[in-house]
């Protein structure tokens, strides 16, 4: 049975590319003391948290990652905590955002005026509405006598 890459967006396979080596995220060991079953459990945290799976697919025993995703091509030693490719840290599908086109960009900018200008256009109907509404009533007042003093 193929194995695959546990990395979003990663598609490869071992049936497919024979020159990627796949490696199965750390188990915890518990029979060599409490020491290494704390190491182990914290090299299976850290491998986790990067791959960042909302399935938890990681957390099966058959889940790989492939070479591509270290920087050395292979996990270092489980003592070498130190060491950059202790867990997988490169290309790991999250690192860059989903390529955004032009034409969303374009179109908000352009709901954007439009929405600036309808505002523009309900204040200048407001300040008519109660420039006109002052006037009549100045022009009520006139005919009837009154005067502001």
């Amino acid at each position: 049975m193929p194995m695959f890459c546990a990395v979003y967006g990663c598609s490869n396979r071992s049936n497919r590319e024979a020159t990627r080596s796949f490696y199965r995220v750390p188990k915890v060991v518990v029979h060599r003391g409490e020491k290494s079953k704390q190491l182990t459990e914290k090299r299976r945290r850290k491998w986790l948290e990067n791959l960042r799976l909302l399935s938890k697919g990681a957390e099966s025993n058959n889940a790989c990652v492939c070479s591509d995703h270290f920087v050395n091509g292979r996990p270092s030693d489980v003592n070498d905590s130190e060491s950059v490719d202790w867990a997988p840290t490169v290309h790991l599908g999250y690192q860059k955002g989903k390529p955004v086109s032009e034409v969303p960009r374009k179109r908000e900018k352009m709901m954007m005026a439009m929405d600036d200008q309808h505002q523009d256009g309900a204040r200048a109907l407001l300040d008519h509405h109660w420039t006109n509404k002052n006037i009549k009533q100045d022009d009520t007042d006139m005919l009837h006598g009154r005067q502001d003093d």
